[in-house]
């Protein structure tokens, strides 16, 4: 059975290891209480560094950089961003280009860190991480505390193949810049076939593997020759039995969306019955969407709500199954008072405009507070699936 297995969710500061059979299906969000978690690992309590990136490579699951914290520091003081948080007699400055790794083959042992004996070629805050082509590729992302200078290189890759790391161009977005200074933070990225596109404050950059060179698309994604779900920010996912079929978050709800095969304008169906977001919040995460099979998906949204006495943290999950309507069916009448530029807006689209072409079956959906996580804000950073039978990488 599909969705038989571990979600892997990772905030700056935790490791959450949820065993999607336990979840239970609540039909109020008032039920709310602890998530299921077969392990919460904290890196800050036991020794590793802070933000730092993760990927899955065969069976073990990798983590990468971050930035290493004085020890003794309140749960207060770590979400407050400062340079004297950090312990700059370590790495770069407190900046980590040491490699971890953990095997995923026994539940007991996936929050069980060993050092590797390879590095990055440098340190790297909340690194970037992709798996492209057979090769991965690092890039420094937003810190929590460091503020001076990019170590550089900023970007690097490694190939397995040759066991070797090779320094790559640095972003444009931080040439020349201070680190520290919000408008060249990379905020987002997307990858899209052999191109990593990211954001940063209000401008996209692209980075094209053949060319090995970064790109300044400019302050428009409408300028951009990829549809904008594509693009950094939406964190959709495609459905791995359907290549065409991309699930991903509105401001307030979930969609699909269908890439024709004669590249015509995409069709989009709102999956109303899977997640829809009426709550008072003071924060809403821009949510990740998990392939847990061939045709089910798992979403998972955090948020900060709030309520008569202040605020609570909570995280909604959903698994659902995916299938494709009869393709002997008559083709559903596109819909063409919907752009899809229009989903990313703050305006939810009437869902009675949108067109069929998939079945949806809910299978659990659930509601779970993070009251225990103190200070810091469960925001995601990253998330992965992992069946005993099969690694999905998803990042």
């Amino acid at each position: 059975m599909e969705g038989q297995g571990v979600l892997l969710l990772m905030t700056t500061q935790r490791l959450l290891v949820v065993d999607l059979v336990k979840l239970e299906n609540l039909d109020s969000p008032g039920n709310e209480f602890p998530a299921p978690a077969v392990q919460m690992f904290d890196f800050v309590e036991k020794g590793f560094p802070l933000g730092a990136g993760f990927f899955i490579w065969g069976s073990k699951l990798y983590m990468v950089g971050g930035e290493k914290t004085r020890a003794g520091l309140s749960e207060k003081e770590l979400a407050s961003s400062s340079t004297a948080n950090l312990d700059e007699l370590f790495g770069t400055r407190g900046l980590s280009k040491k490699i971890f790794f953990s095997d995923l083959t026994k539940k007991d042992s996936i929050t069980e860190f060993q050092e590797h004996s390879r590095t990055m070629r440098e340190a790297k805050s909340s690194p970037i991480i992709e798996e492209i082509d057979g090769k991965v590729y690092f890039l420094s992302g937003p810190p929590s505390h460091y503020k001076y200078l990019l170590p550089v290189p900023a970007f690097e890759v490694y190939d397995p193949s040759l066991d070797r790391f090779e320094a790559l161009p640095t972003p444009l977005c931080y040439v020349m810049h201070p680190y520290d200074d919000p408008d060249y933070n990379i905020r987002d990225h997307s990858v899209v076939g052999t191109t990593i596109y990211v954001r940063a404050g209000d401008q996209y950059y692209s980075y094209s593997i053949s060319d090995r060179k970064w790109y300044c698309l400019g302050n428009s994604a409408d300028e951009i020759p990829v549809p904008n779900c594509l693009l950094p920010g939406n964190n959709g996912k495609f459905v791995p039995a359907y290549k065409d079929v991309l699930i991903c978050f509105s401001q307030d709800g979930l969609f699909a969306v269908l890439f024709p095969p004669n590249g015509g304008s995409p069709l989009i169906q709102c999956l109303d019955e899977v997640y829809i977001d009426d709550d008072m919040v003071l924060w809403r995460g821009v949510g990740v969407v998990v392939a847990i099979g061939e045709n089910e998906m798992c979403i998972i949204r955090p948020k900060v709500l709030e309520i008569k006495n202040g605020m609570k943290n909570r995280i909604d999950f959903v698994t659902f199954r995916v299938e494709k309507l009869n393709s002997s069916a008559p083709a559903p009448a596109p819909a063409p008072t919907i752009e899809i530029e229009e989903i990313y807006d703050s305006a939810p689209v009437d869902s009675d405009n949108s067109v069929p072409f998939l079945s949806v079956t809910c299978i659990r959906r659930a509601f779970y507070n993070f009251d225990e996580w103190g200070y810091e804000v469960p925001q995601i950073r990253s998330a992965f699936f992992h069946s005993c039978q099969k690694n999905i990488f998803m990042h």
